[in-house]
């Protein structure tokens, strides 16, 4: 896929899902893995092909807290790429986010969940800080499926993760501009760069405490099912923006008490 089907195909999500307006300053949340830089490369170039003006903040957060000598190696190299592909500075936040969490007694279950609120708290702490209403984040059309899946799967709860998210009576909002595209169409991009990517894995203390597989284990399902189903991926994706609501079991669902944890 080139570059300009590319553009066109984030312009398009961000369009239906009014994710930018006009001088909006937007945080974009760097993790060092492929999706996010992708999406600061495409937000930036975006703004060559358009009337609107908007300002990036490139931001990662440091889950070493800027003690690991090795992972400061790389967040420099990522800062130098970002400089010279865009001008821009990546600003890096620390944060004990592993000592937090492997030495806090919380419980082992929790730890993407505290995790994902740890570090996006910090990104709306700077958001707030610079004036910036929007806090962009590298999720594509597979992370949202699969999401869609597992809440189905492990939560008992049919939801989904939505491409634009206002938060906080609408002072912040969360957009996901990859929200259309796939995660292959990505990996294609940027494995054909014009040059080397300083990419890597994001620091993950569920890795470093427990193993989980859930995740891993409904994007082999979905591989598996798409050689079967073309279209599933999209079908999935298009299914929560269909919704009817007179066919869901929930409609004339009202028992004496809660039924959201209820045994069928």
């Amino acid at each position: 896929m080139n570059e300009f089907k590319i553009l066109k195909i984030i312009g398009q999500a961000i369009n239906d899902y009014d994710m930018i307006s006009d001088n909006d300053r937007i945080v974009v949340g760097i993790s060092g893995g492929m999706d996010s830089i992708f999406m600061l490369i495409f937000l930036h170039k975006r703004k060559k092909y358009i009337p609107s003006n908007y300002e990036l903040f490139p931001v990662i957060v440091d889950n070493f807290n800027g003690e690991n000598e090795s992972y400061n190696k790389k967040l420099c190299e990522l800062g130098n790429f970002i400089k010279e592909e865009t001008s821009l500075e990546l600003k890096i936040i620390p944060v004990p986010t592993i000592t937090y969490l492997t030495n806090s007694g919380k419980p082992r279950r929790d730890t993407c969940y505290l995790c994902a609120q740890k570090r996006r708290t910090e990104l709306f702490k700077y958001a707030n800080e610079i004036g910036a209403k929007k806090v962009a984040l590298g999720h594509h059309k597979d992370d949202i499926i699969e999401t869609t899946l597992m809440n189905m799967f492990y939560k008992r709860e049919l939801s989904s993760m939505l491409p634009h998210l206002p938060l906080f009576g609408g002072k912040i909002s969360i957009i996901r501009p990859l929200a259309y595209l796939e995660k292959s169409e990505i990996e294609s991009f940027i494995y054909s760069y014009h040059k080397e990517i300083p990419i890597f894995g994001e620091v993950c203390p569920s890795k470093m405490i427990r193993r989980d597989f859930r995740r891993l284990e409904v994007r082999n399902l979905l591989e598996e099912l798409s050689e079967k189903i073309p279209e599933i991926k999209n079908n999935i994706f298009a299914a929560f923006r269909n919704p009817r609501i007179d066919y869901l079991l929930n409609f004339k669902f009202n028992p004496k008490t809660s039924g959201r944890f209820k045994r069928p």
